[in-house]
């Protein structure tokens, strides 16, 4: 009679569970373009690869961070300040916003290995990339990897010194089985995308927790919600995303702006001083006010920093990188 019990303590779970996945799926919407600019699509092994483009000029390509809900959506304060002169690429990771979101195993060498075909489609030779986050991490490995597509490298509050850099454990592992599960594990997920938890989780970004708007949440709580999205978050939650830049740091020789806001708390404004010590010869801002989304909380200033940044590059070289062909 125990094992019937529990069999069926079990199965009122999995079926409060299931229930729980159809009521948090049912409000979740096709995602449009929010940012403007030209729609545009690339494959990459057989998988849908969205992005945007905008202005005219010499080719930026924006990357945002990596956790739950992340897109493109992130720059949308940045986009038009850059593309006044510039040709500015904004990109959905793999996994992320309009992108597909398969069920593949996500990993750093992925995802190196998708920016550099990414950049390599584009066709238009060297970048300037700015990344926020896990991604400038990612970033950083392949400039020391690859230099090849990378002509310049602005980081906002990066990762892979201070944080986000140990390798994944074994209970990282269990962790990444369990949210693989069909219904628990769809589950789990969608409590850590609900609106109370995406807002908690926005309110620790930012310094001012009143920019955090109903409408910002909503937004995203849609991109963590479209089917397919707990993938790519689940192996940057168990740690597979994870990467050591020190090394690759040190052997970048590209010019390099490194941003942060004064008051970040997730990503402690206080591993920016390791970054210092490894990449003394960079460029630096301190975005006052501001937490880990610089360019969202204080964009004036962020974007200050960045086209300061990309005039200085066209001053020390003598021109701007080549400029971007009409059909990347």
């Amino acid at each position: 009679m125990r094992w019937r019990k529990a069999a069926a303590a079990g199965g009122a779970a999995l079926g409060a569970a299931a229930l729980y996945n159809v009521t948090a799926s049912h409000r979740i919407a096709a995602l449009d373009n929010l940012l403007g600019g030209e729609s545009r699509e690339m494959d990459w092994r057989g998988h849908r690869v969205a992005y945007t483009r905008h202005g005219a000029g010499t080719p930026v390509l924006l990357l945002h961070g990596i956790y739950a809900g992340a897109s493109s959506y992130e720059w949308r304060h940045t986009v038009d300040a850059l593309a006044e002169h510039h040709t500015v690429y904004a990109l959905d990771l793999l996994g992320f916003g309009r992108s597909a979101r398969p069920n593949v195993r996500y990993t750093s060498a992925l995802y190196q290995a998708f920016l550099a075909d990414f950049m390599a489609k584009l066709g238009h030779g060297p970048l300037v990339v700015v990344a926020s986050s896990l991604s400038a991490a990612q970033v950083v490995a392949l400039a020391a990897r690859d230099p090849r597509h990378i002509a310049a490298l602005a980081l906002i509050a990066p990762a892979g010194v201070g944080q986000l850099r140990e390798p994944s454990s074994t209970g990282q592992a269990a962790t990444q089985l369990l949210l693989d599960a069909p219904v628990v594990g769809t589950a789990i997920y969608n409590a850590l995308t609900s609106p109370v938890s995406v807002r908690e989780f926005l309110e620790e970004c930012y310094a001012n927790d009143r920019l955090v708007t109903d409408e910002l949440v909503e937004e995203y709580v849609q991109n963590a919600r479209q089917p397919g999205a707990k993938h790519a978050v689940a192996a940057f939650v168990t740690g597979r995303l994870n990467v050591d830049i020190r090394n690759a740091l040190r052997r970048v020789r590209h010019p390099m702006l490194i941003l942060w806001g004064s008051q970040a708390r997730m990503n402690s404004v206080q591993n920016a001083h390791a970054f210092r010590v490894l990449k003394p010869e960079a460029d630096w801002a301190l975005i006052p006010d501001a937490g880990d989304l610089p360019h969202d909380e204080q964009p004036a200033k962020t974007n200050e920093a960045l086209l300061d940044f990309l005039d200085r590059l066209r001053k020390s070289t003598g021109k701007s990188p080549a400029p971007a062909l009409p059909g990347g």
